[in-house]
């Protein structure tokens, strides 16, 4: 059995392009930047084409910021408000923003349909994973994908991944609304909205206005498709006017996550 990490400060990690940042953990660091910034094909690199920087992307579900790194050297000059809410990785987050991406916005809190409070059970070996909406039987469907996709069959490698999401901690976290960040830092047009918020998607987008949709040109999100959610946030989206795509990474292939991207431009 796992134990909490003893030390809990921030670590030095440094990118694959040479810049330092702070990491949460450095070997979740340097695999979610090569998903992100390394592969030539990656669904935020496609999102991020031909976005005007005199728009605002917006950044649910930050992470420590790699996210909002990459976009904001694809489109330079972006205005990006960046939203995460454990304590521990919303200070890596804030320092990486004021390092490479200054002039960012961050946010501490949590994404949701209503404002309010919440309990976040944060994994500090996998803070990513992190998640207002616990599901074990989903997770561990993920973990089999995962496992079997990367031919993982050593039993004792199996058991060190389950490991390290068993090791959670609970977090109070305050929950606000895509509505009321976008009125706070007067946003008025979103080119994207990055959404990647373990099973807290549909939530995310029940808290945008309607008057404010015609004003958000693309949206690009993780979704775990449980109970028909994908199908019904693809609906959601082709309703609204975005032509939509979805792609699945092969690591997942028979788990529940898929990616979204839909377009209005």
């Amino acid at each position: 059995m796992f134990a909490p990490p003893e030390d809990t400060a921030p670590v030095e990690y440094t990118l694959s392009d040479g810049r330092t940042v702070l990491a949460v953990h450095p070997t979740e660091a340097g695999t979610i930047w090569g998903e992100i910034n390394d592969d030539p094909g990656s669904l935020y690199r496609r999102a991020a084409v031909g976005l005007p920087a005199d728009e605002v992307i917006i950044d649910v579900g930050a992470h420590i910021g790699l996210a909002a790194l990459f976009f904001a050297d694809q489109v330079p000059g972006v205005r990006l408000l960046s939203v995460e809410p454990a304590p521990r990785t919303f200070a890596c987050l804030e320092a990486n923003l004021a390092r490479h991406a200054p002039g960012a916005i961050a946010c501490r809190a949590a994404v949701g349909a209503q404002p309010g409070t919440a309990t976040l059970t944060f994994r500090p070996y996998i803070a990513s994973a992190s998640s207002l909406h616990e599901d074990p039987q989903d997770q561990d469907r993920n973990l089999e994908a995962y496992f079997i996709n990367t031919h993982t069959v050593d039993e004792q490698a199996r058991a060190a991944g389950r490991g390290y999401f068993e090791v959670t901690e609970t977090v109070p976290v305050d929950v606000t609304t895509l509505a009321a960040l976008m009125k706070e830092h007067a946003v008025d047009r979103v080119g994207l909205l990055k959404v990647d918020v373990e099973r807290g998607e549909l939530e995310v987008l029940r808290g945008i206005d309607p008057d404010a949709w015609p004003r958000i040109r693309r949206v690009v999100l993780e979704v775990h498709d449980i109970a028909g959610r994908l199908g019904e946030i693809v609906g959601l989206l082709a309703g609204l006017g975005y032509e939509v795509t979805v792609s699945q990474t092969p690591v997942f292939a028979g788990g529940s996550v898929f990616l979204v991207l839909a377009r209005r431009d």
